[in-house]
């Protein structure tokens, strides 16, 4: 296999892994029943909306196929003939399709469980304490906090870092770099999102650390926009 990808390979391995990131599953699971996704909760098309406001079950249902989405896009990349680092341009692609949806007017959730499919696909053994830290953190904080898949992504990654410093996990220095990137981004846009989209639950603890006041005081809770027909 190459170590150098040629363009054309690139090109097909980010169209590809755009298109299955777009597949808006949240948002098929939650019309099939009766749900308009982006109306409740957070107004995103991700697991963590669904649990809150489909059910605990077909939340399940959604991130599996979510983290399939993910998984499979990083290993289409590597029959194209990707490997290493260059896997990251496949993962970044099918992040931001799933946070882009053509088929719900470029809407999506924040990416955390794609992320989390991409993560075991391009290292299944290194992947392991990152994903149990993160499902474990975003589980206990489920009842505390709004965002409890963010903040058990952040612990993962922590987790990513830690263990790729001290031993072999599998991961490069740059893929390790990468996807930390990946990570921050995926906060960062959740973050952006949910301060800009009056009535969605808000990170309030970045808002009071930018803002230096309880968010509620700025924006008030109204009703977000309506899912497409």
């Amino acid at each position: 296999m190459n170590d150098s990808p040629t363009i054309a390979d690139l090109v097909l391995a980010a169209s590809v892994a755009f298109f299955l990131g777009s597949i808006p599953i949240a948002w098929m699971v939650s019309r099939a029943r009766g749900v308009r996704i982006f109306a409740v909760g957070s107004h995103q098309a991700g697991a963590t909306n669904v649990f809150r406001e489909v059910g605990p079950a077909w939340a399940l249902l959604v991130a599996l196929i979510d983290a399939g989405k993910g998984g499979l896009a990083i290993v289409i990349a590597g029959w194209v003939g990707l490997e290493g680092s260059w896997l990251l341009l496949p993962a970044v692609a099918a992040i931001m399709g799933h946070w882009n949806s053509p088929m719900t007017r470029f809407r999506g959730g924040d990416g955390v469980v794609t992320a989390v499919g991409v993560m075991i696909a391009m290292s299944p053994y290194g992947s392991i304490a990152p994903i149990a830290v993160a499902i474990s953190l975003a589980l206990i904080l489920n009842k505390v906090v709004a965002h409890p898949t963010a903040w058990g992504g952040i612990a993962g990654f922590t987790t990513l870092n830690v263990l790729a410093a001290v031993s072999d996990q599998g991961w490069s220095g740059i893929t390790v770099a990468g996807m930390t990137l990946i990570a921050a981004s995926i906060f960062l846009h959740s973050y952006a999102y949910h301060r800009r989209m009056p009535g969605a639950t808000r990170i309030e603890v970045l808002d009071e650390v930018l803002d230096g006041e309880h968010p509620d005081a700025q924006i008030p809770r109204t009703q977000g926009p309506s899912a497409p027909a």
